[in-house]
């Protein structure tokens, strides 16, 4: 391309990647105006921590497409083809050995029918020299007076003896806490335990009392109770009401069951879990290439993804409810004097979400058993953003969790991500893999007890992005078991990530600016969904190649459920379904459309098409120069005390790429 042909082309923006430390004298003034006004160019240099290296924006114009591949065959939205093992990613990641966790360390109390308590002898006697006699358990629980938030904190019940080694049936908890001491002829009187309320630990002070713990308490694990809650769905009087025409008479309603892998993208997925994705494609598995953030963490996406509602909606300060008010302290400080003056001030937090149409539960009020479950203490979506007052499902693992992190089983730890992830002689992404297969294990035996859950897991995949190639295998042992067992045979199976990683180096790469708009996204569909809905089938599989969201997976979520409840219809294209989003259920017919149709921030939107550029152009380095001196001067001008100045080291890339105003295309393919 001619210097005249470039100038000609040049109606867009200029993206450029490089690497800056220091400052450079700015050129004159008059001649930057003068280039930007002939050029009308927009340009960006990226060149600060974690920025996204591209802002891209919805193009309908077709820009000599031999210039670079495609991944779409849509002239609406184009997004460059990306190797998941390109150089600049394999540079970027530090794959370490798997962290083996301790053989030595055995959980001492199993559980047998899912309810029932017993100490391990095998154990006892190996580890514990057969010492262990007397244990106890103590009942978990949410904390009904907590004052402000309902998701900090749990309850314990009064500890009961474990005797002759094993319990009765417990119905009614969901989660216990096991303790087992070395010191049974003082803490135990028959079958009561004292604890330090034994007549010699009376007076003790509370820090005596933590040391005779410390010394005394041998054993510490938190355990699941997993029992049926509900009684069976009505199962032969909903399929009465199906036609016998279309459907078989024992058809039953799907169960509906969500994994989700924090910050892991499409291209991720693809680098750290071929195991999984080899046997999830061998049954049928459907992967949307194309699937697209609505926002920037884990709240702002699943929040559309469960409610249909933005994040923004649900961060409204709740000015009736004391428990959501605050005294805060604000400092002000006069710029010529330096005086410091406090000033209090009551702020009105937002919450709770008791009240917003959560989609669990609309599943909840059919007869399906819920759950919802994180693995984080500190960094999960009930306590940052103050969650629900109530249980909003049947089996809820925050207290779970909670009390997890506080066993002696659990390598203390403070923060997310233990650099030692082990609970006892299990790396931490076992326990929600188990508590999961457990839970199918009871429900799934029988059609009787559809599902609707969210299992999210954090500690091997946020903040260490190479941590998500330790459990592939784990992962594929996992699903393979599920299938073995038929515990998946009428079940759909969203498995997913909720965004790209953000963290990590490899957002400072060109792909790494794509992937982290660009989560993982895949479904698998039971058997008789094929055979009994060929056309929406036909349509998922469309829909993979087609720019989809998160308002999309809510759609679905709401089209699966008018399927429950109009059976006489039932296929998820004859059941009076009507978007209420910018979404499209996926078993519908998704067009061509951009990122404003598809409920997609620009700020967010992958859609991309853009012409490399000969970095040794002149103007290239001119329009770096300048935009070095824009950040210094402009963008960083209150803040030089506090940074370097920077200064053009390399110029990686430059690339040209079209600026449009996103015109919003309708979703007029339903129709009333």
């Amino acid at each position: 391309m001619t210097m005249s042909e470039l100038l000609t082309k040049l109606s867009g923006r200029l993206c450029f990647h490089g690497f800056l430390s220091i400052s450079i004298p700015v050129r004159s003034r008059q001649r930057i105006f003068y280039l930007l006004f002939s050029l009308h160019v927009i340009f960006f240099l990226i060149v600060y921590h974690r920025l996204i290296l591209i802002t891209p924006s919805s193009t309908t114009n077709k820009i000599s497409a031999n210039n670079g591949k495609s991944s779409s065959s849509s002239s609406i939205c184009h997004i460059p083809d990306l190797n998941p093992w390109d150089q600049t990613v394999s540079k970027s990641l530090n794959i370490k050995p798997l962290y083996v966790c301790p053989k030595h360390k055995k959980n001492l109390i199993n559980i047998i029918n899912h309810t029932k308590l017993f100490i391990n002898q095998t154990v006892n006697k190996t580890y514990f020299s057969g010492l262990i006699t007397h244990c106890v358990y103590l009942k978990v629980d949410r904390n009904p007076e907590e004052k402000h938030f309902r998701d900090w904190s749990y309850t314990l019940s009064e500890p009961i003896l474990i005797i002759n080694g094993r319990t009765e049936s417990i119905l009614d908890a969901d989660f216990v806490l096991t303790r087992c001491y070395n010191n049974r002829k003082e803490y135990f009187h028959g079958e009561y335990f004292c604890g330090y309320n034994c007549s010699k630990y009376k007076n003790m002070s509370q820090v005596q009392k933590q040391i005779l713990r410390n010394r005394t308490l041998v054993y510490e694990y938190i355990h699941p109770i997993i029992r049926l809650k509900k009684p069976p769905f009505p199962s032969k009087i909903w399929s009465e009401k199906i036609s016998k025409k279309l459907f078989s008479s024992n058809y039953s309603p799907p169960s509906v069951i969500t994994v989700i892998l924090d910050a892991v993208s499409n291209l991720q997925a693809q680098r750290a879990l071929p195991h999984t994705l080899s046997y999830l494609k061998s049954l049928g598995l459907y992967t949307f290439q194309r699937h697209t953030v609505v926002g920037d963490g884990t709240f702002e996406n699943i929040i559309p993804m469960l409610f249909g509602q933005l994040a923004s909606d649900l961060q409204i300060p709740n000015l009736n409810d004391s428990r959501y008010e605050f005294l805060t302290t604000e400092i002000l400080i006069d710029r010529k004097t330096k005086n410091r003056t406090e000033i209090k001030k009551i702020v009105h937090y937002p919450g709770p979400y008791d009240n917003y149409s959560f989609i669990i539960k609309n599943f909840s009020k059919l007869n399906y058993t819920t759950f919802f479950s994180e693995e984080w203490r500190d960094s999960a979506l009930y306590n940052l953003k103050n969650g629900f007052r109530q249980s909003p499902t049947d089996y809820y693992l925050r207290p779970y969790w909670l009390s997890l992190y506080e066993t002696l089983s659990y390598n203390t730890f403070s923060g997310n991500s233990n650099p030692k992830p082990c609970y006892l002689d299990k790396l931490l992404h076992f326990l929600s893999l188990d508590w999961l297969k457990e839970f199918l294990n009871i429900y799934h035996k029988t059609p009787n007890y559809p599902t609707f859950g969210i299992m999210k897991m954090n500690e091997m995949s946020h903040d260490y992005l190479e941590r998500l190639f330790w459990i592939d295998r784990d992962l594929k042992t996992f699903f393979q078991d599920l299938i073995e067992k038929n515990l998946l045979d009428n079940t759909i199976l969203i498995f997913c990530g909720d965004h790209g990683h953000r963290q990590h180096r490899l957002r400072l790469t060109r792909i790494g600016s794509f992937e982290v708009k660009l989560p993982f996204f895949s479904i698998l569909l039971p058997k008789s969904f094929e055979k009994n809905f060929p056309q929406a089938i036909a349509n998922l599989k469309n829909n993979q190649k087609t720019l989809t969201s998160w308002w999309d997976v809510y759609e679905t979520f709401v089209n699966i459920l008018k399927m429950v409840e109009q059976p006489h219809l039932l296929d998820p294209l004859r059941v009076k379904w009507q978007p209420t989003t910018s979404g499209i259920s996926l078993f519908h017919p998704i067009p061509e459309r951009n990122c404003s149709s598809a409920g997609i921030p620009d700020k967010y939107c992958p859609c991309s098409l853009t012409i490399p550029l000969d970095i040794e152009l002149p103007i290239i380095k001119e329009l770096a120069i300048y935009s070095i001196n824009y950040i210094d001067n402009i963008k960083l001008k209150n803040h030089k005390h506090l940074c370097m100045p920077l200064e053009l080291k390399t110029i990686i890339r430059a690339e040209l790429e079209e600026l449009h105003v996103p015109i919003k295309i309708p979703n007029d393919t339903i129709k009333s």
